[in-house]
């Protein structure tokens, strides 16, 4: 039981996160491609934007809690580990390898899910 409203939880953080990315994503795509801001600075902010929606739709849909202090406290510093850790692998991969902005961010796809919701779940909305 316990394996399966984990599961369960994970599936729907996964999907929360779908939303998100997107949200990152076209941010990303506006700051970058458009507006041709840095790659890093882009990310920067489109991170700061996803994070905002990231704690609506989690708090309310993933972990069901009502809003306190406390969660959005918690929350906060589970998103500077993964605003640090973007901003790591984004400027690594763009300003120290050379490599297109795209490699970071298929790159901080695969790690920063699974670190925040890990947090999140044993830490932020307990």
């Amino acid at each position: 039981m316990i394996l399966n409203n984990l599961t369960f939880k994970f599936m729907k953080y996964s999907f929360v996160g779908i939303v998100c990315t997107l949200i990152y994503f076209l941010s990303m795509f506006i700051f970058v491609e458009t507006l041709d801001k840095d790659p890093v600075l882009g990310a920067t902010i489109s991170f700061t934007i996803m994070t905002f929606f990231s704690f609506l739709l989690n708090k309310k849909y993933t972990f069901g809690v009502v809003y306190s202090h406390q969660k959005l406290i918690r929350f906060s510093i589970v998103s500077i580990i993964g605003f640090t850790l973007n901003f790591i692998i984004m400027y690594i991969i763009v300003h120290m390898l050379s490599l297109h902005y795209f490699l970071g961010e298929l790159t901080t796809l695969l790690i920063i899910p699974v670190v925040n919701f890990t947090l999140n779940n044993i830490w932020t909305f307990k």
